[in-house]
């Protein structure tokens, strides 16, 4: 262990070693200047078979005396940081979908082995030229950070308004979007096709019943309809893929109109209603900074804060819909090898150029190892090291201090988090490890995951309220939760350890506690 390094566990998600490897390591680019000095090369994952992975990073170098500080600075310096933000981030996006363009535009089949090899090096490097999706994220916690100007102006300007016991109110009511994130748009979107589809009494009757095929064979006979529905398909076809999910089919999509019906049958009204929470959210944000009335440095701080949280969502939907097409480069190299998709993702970025340079495949065995066992990746300094094999996978953890998410916590009845959209509600929980099972999800039920990411969107429809193991103010199930008034509770570290599925639960999400009020029976969990 290298005894300069303190690890802390920040995340975990639905990935892969192969998205893992090259993500992780464009952690270490420093694409993002000259917009923002924002780039961290030590990091660390364990990937853990039917959990997920398991994100580690360096507390000093992401710290308030490290990146943080960066970025701060960033922003303090220039006095056009927002603007260039956004077009450093075009610009870096661009890249990638240039690339996209060009996988979807070609016949992947005819191309010879070396231009198949160039094309995956060429959306490799812009996928890891810089931290693309985590820049947004990292960025807002440096904002939020207490030795930033706009945590001390916010603290010093509450005290003298006497509203010291209102911190968390004012810095959730900074956190809100000022812009519409990826689910709020797609769910905008969504009640308002809906909305056209209950107008037809055929239509609306059939998709308030439960047979997709009728529904979906019905809809084809209203042609404008249909091309509302498939518009919306298409424009939104990469949201519930993620990582290592695939785009949903006609079918699935019907099916979940089909619960919305099932759930409001005047689709009209659920448009009003989060159009409402929308304006109201950004009208409040807007009264707390006239009242706070920050001095010139802060509100631009302010406005980079807005920047980032603004674009937090979009570009972690940007990557998911760059790897629609990613995966389609995935597949051809496969196909060539005599490997599936999903035995590629069991390969990191470096093992499947050398199966593109030389035809080096990994052997049965150790691909059945990861699979198995899972693995562990360490990287500092920009080095790359892979472990494998269950002994040597414990090894790492505990010489690295990796331990913290894989601690059991028992007869736990109470445990804190943090505050993120206020709130206090009783009921049952639904704890679910992944989006693969939100269909199980019940309308009033509170939704206790580990956090949410895109996929979980459909479950925003039905939720009560949000408990998740980590997470920020900045953070996905934050910010949605804001958005369509649900109480939300982040970053208990503990949530899916000690909660089970049937179990009732108080969610105050004003001070941030959870109260276990009764337990499920064993035959009431799930």
């Amino acid at each position: 262990m290298n005894k300069n390094l303190e690890w802390f566990w920040a995340h975990r998600r639905n990935s892969s070693l192969h998205h893992m490897s090259f993500l992780m390591r464009g952690l270490a680019g420093k694409g993002w200047a000259p917009a923002v000095d924002f780039w961290f090369d030590n990091q660390a994952f364990v990937g853990v078979p039917g959990k997920g992975i398991y994100i580690f990073y360096d507390k000093h170098q992401l710290s308030s005396e490290g990146k943080y500080k960066d970025v701060q600075e960033s922003i303090d310096k220039n006095p056009d940081f927002v603007g260039d933000f956004k077009k450093r981030t075009d610009e870096l996006f661009g890249a990638i979908f240039a690339s996209c363009k060009q996988i979807d535009a070609a016949d992947l089949v005819a191309f010879t082995d070396t231009e198949l090899e160039a094309l995956y090096v060429e959306i490799l490097s812009s996928l890891m030229i810089a931290p693309i999706i985590s820049v947004q994220l990292w960025g807002i916690e440096a904002c939020f950070d207490e030795s930033y100007r706009i945590i001390r102006f916010l603290r010093s300007r509450l005290e003298e308004l006497h509203k010291s016991r209102d911190f968390d109110t004012y810095r959730g009511l900074l956190s809100v979007n000022t812009g519409e994130t990826v689910a709020f748009t797609e769910q905008k979107d969504f009640y308002g096709v809906a909305a056209q589809i209950a107008r037809v009494p055929e239509l609306a009757i059939l998709f308030a019943g439960e047979n997709t095929a009728s529904a979906s064979t019905a809809l084809k006979r209203f042609p404008k309809e249909d091309a509302l529905f498939t518009g919306h398909v298409s424009k939104y076809e990469w949201m519930h893929s993620e990582y290592v999910g695939h785009a949903w089919s006609r079918e699935k999509w019907i099916a979940l109109f089909q619960k919305a019906f099932r759930e409001t049958l005047r689709p009209e009204e659920k448009l009003k209603e989060l159009l409402e929470n929308f304006a109201e959210q950004n009208a409040e944000r807007n009264n707390a900074i006239a009242e706070l009335s920050p001095p010139p440095d802060v509100l631009h701080a302010i406005d980079a804060l807005g920047e980032f949280i603004a674009q937090r969502d979009w570009t972690k939907g940007y990557f998911t819909k760059i790897l629609l097409s990613y995966h389609k480069l995935l597949d051809e190299i496969g196909r060539r090898h005599g490997l599936a998709r999903t035995e590629l993702f069991d390969y990191s970025y470096i093992e499947v150029q050398e199966l593109l340079a030389s035809g080096n495949r990994l052997s049965n065995e150790e691909l059945k190892s990861r699979k198995q066992d899972g693995f562990a990746v360490v990287i500092t300094g920009g080095d790359f090291n892979l472990t494998t094999g269950k002994d040597a996978i414990a090894s790492v953890i505990n010489t690295e201090g990796l331990a913290e998410p894989f601690e059991k916590y028992m007869n736990v009845s109470e445990f804190k988090g943090l505050a993120a959209s206020r709130g206090h509600i009783t009921g049952k929980a639904r704890v679910l490890e992944d989006a693969s099972r939100i269909s199980e999800l019940q309308p009033g039920e509170i939704l206790v995951t580990y956090m949410t990411t895109i996929e979980f969107i459909p479950a925003f429809r039905k939720a009560a309220a949000v408990v998740t193991d980590e997470g920020g103010m900045s953070c996905h199930a934050a910010i949605i939760s804001r958005e369509f008034k649900l109480p939300c509770v982040v970053g208990t570290k503990v949530a899916t350890r000690v909660v089970q599925t049937g179990d009732t639960l108080e969610v105050d999400a004003i001070h941030g506690i959870i109260k276990i009020l009764d337990s499920a029976t064993p035959s009431d969990a799930v």
